[in-house]
């Protein structure tokens, strides 16, 4: 709907105002693209990012047409977005329709770095960084905080450090992100994000900053908070070879390489990162993560989280440090893993209870690793019988016929379909990521626009070392912002006495993303009356 938005010819008017403001523009960028050009046709399209970044306005669009994009000489980045959009009206960065643009960072900091925007959208891209051509002894001679050959994120969102500004309401959808040497997908000190359906992996490999595929970091409320409000949002990804090879350079070993870690989302200050507690609610639903370096999934120093229906398989790859679970949270508090599949390493850990406080597992499914640490009443531990699941090639995660996780979870109304698209039974719930029988290849449907465990109960002293405080390879940094927020007030965990963990206790905070004009409203109000038209915000779904 963004998209439509941003190629209407209708003005967008205020409510209640009756002056109209500029329609928004498409501008078109192409490699053989001049920067003298005007850029707003695809005859007559700007040759770099940059240049069309630089002129958008709310509610634009910068079409990328076929083409490779690399950073130019000393500059950090291959494009940085620092204009916003605003409420149901984004800048929009996607391929152009039918093409399939690279942008690929070399020696930069970030293929894509937001750096202190808001109301933002990246989708349908792929962002190819170059670990590809640097070898494991390269890296580790050239390990340094000071460059940004070896650490170079995909995309990452942070606060701008000149004005203080901070990220909000980004949107990061369908993107194909792989061989960054340091994260794929993440933030810092953002709020009001969304990563949904992307491919990400191979990254985390030469970075000395322990990242991670997709990483939420020292999320920041840029309201009030509520954690009965879903405001950061991590679903249908598929994450996979995604390791730390070289050393954290903060304690001179290996850490991290996860699928999807929310990080650090209380205790800030003993971790080095600023600002209170989040207050929000973090959504991790419907992902599958396998064959990483560190966890699959895992809440690390966080709060408000829930990691619902993913499916985890063989994670906790690396033989540098001691390996993490599949999916687990430590030194958390509010978190309730439910209805996810774990299919994890002979002998390593399957969950983890340390530090925990009001964390609950669930009807969850686990196999292949050590005896849980913390069962919950309806998980199981038997062999999920997954279609055709592996480490290469095209694995197949889906239920298979026979599987313990059909039908056997617990119903949570708010997720109504699955990683495919496929809607998920009201009535009984299939664990895991994959409805049973939902096609391998079946379409997610569009979005509407708007990242072994720990020992025993105390920890290792190493791993203390390993968990505080991650960094990222960018070099800025930033403070505070404000929004007015998105309006998702639907309830996010248990009400009454009932525990959340038995299904019965309250629906869910809901899934997707979205601001929603239609425009048959929007022409029948422009035509009653002088220029103004009704925004309906919908509910994420």
């Amino acid at each position: 709907m963004s998209a439509l938005l941003a190629g209407s010819a209708i003005p967008l008017g205020l409510v209640g105002s009756p002056q109209a403001e500029a329609a928004a523009r498409t501008y078109y960028v192409s490699p053989s693209g001049s920067d003298s050009n005007p850029g707003t046709s695809p005859d007559k399209p700007f040759r770099t990012l940059q240049k069309a970044a630089d002129g958008t306005a709310p509610g634009d669009t910068v079409s990328i047409m076929n083409g490779t994009y690399k950073e130019k000489p000393g500059r950090s980045d291959v494009l940085v977005v620092s204009r916003s959009g605003k409420a149901g009206a984004p800048i929009t960065y996607r391929a152009h329709p039918g093409h399939h643009p690279v942008i690929n960072p070399v020696a930069a900091w970030n293929g894509i770095r937001i750096n202190g925007a808001s109301h933002i959208v990246v989708r349908d891209l792929e962002v190819k960084g170059n670990s590809a051509n640097i070898s494991l002894a390269e890296a580790e001679r050239g390990a340094s905080t000071k460059k940004g050959t070896y650490n170079t994120n995909c995309v990452w969102a942070e606060p701008n450090k000149a004005t203080g500004a901070r990220p909000h309401h980004i949107d990061i959808i369908g993107n194909t992100v792989h061989h960054c040497q340091g994260l794929g997908i993440g933030s810092r000190g953002a709020d009001y994000m969304t990563i949904d359906r992307n491919h990400v992996y191979a990254t985390s490999w030469y970075a000395v900053f322990a990242t991670s595929g997709i990483s939420i970091l020292a999320a920041q409320d840029i309201d009030g908070g509520d954690p009965k409000k879903y405001k950061i949002r991590v679903t249908n990804n598929v994450v996979h070879d995604n390791e730390a090879k070289v050393k954290w350079e903060k304690c001179r070993c290996y850490s991290d390489g996860n699928g999807i870690i929310i990080d650090t989302l209380k205790d800030k200050a003993k971790a080095g990162e600023a600002g209170p507690d989040y207050r929000g609610r973090v959504l991790v639903a419907n992902n599958v993560s396998y064959d990483n370096g560190g966890s699959g999934i895992h809440s690390f120093k966080s709060q408000h989280v829930d990691i619902l229906h993913n499916t985890a398989y063989q994670n906790g790859r690396s033989t540098r440090m001691d390996s993490y679970a599949n999916i687990f949270a430590h030194d958390s508090r509010d978190v309730r893993l439910l209805n996810n599949v774990s299919y994890g390493r002979a002998n390593q850990a399957t969950n983890s209870k340390s530090k925990n406080v009001d964390v609950t597992y669930d009807y969850n499914v686990y196999f292949g690793g050590r005896a849980p640490e913390v069962k919950g009443p309806h998980d199981l531990i038997a062999d999920p019988k997954l279609v055709a699941p592996g480490n290469d090639g095209t694995p197949d995660f889906r239920l298979a016929k026979g599987s313990p996780a059909i039908g056997s979870g617990t119903p949570l109304p708010e997720i109504t379909t699955d990683i495919t698209g496929t809607r998920r039974n009201a009535g009984s719930a299939d664990r895991g990521a994959y409805v049973f029988g939902a096609a391998k290849d079946a379409a997610a449907p569009e979005a509407t626009a708007t990242e072994n465990g720990v020992e025993s109960a105390a920890g290792s002293e190493e791993q203390e070392k390993q968990f505080a405080g991650k960094e990222t390879g960018s070099v800025t940094s930033g403070a505070d912002s404000h929004s007015d927020g998105d309006g998702n007030d639907v309830k996010a965990h248990g009400g009454g006495d009932e525990p959340a963990a038995t299904g019965g206790g309250g629906d869910l905070a809901a899934t997707g993303a979205g601001v929603a004009l239609p425009l048959g409203l929007a022409a029948a109000a422009l035509a009653l009356g002088g220029g103004i038209f009704l925004m309906l915000r919908r509910k994420r779904t």
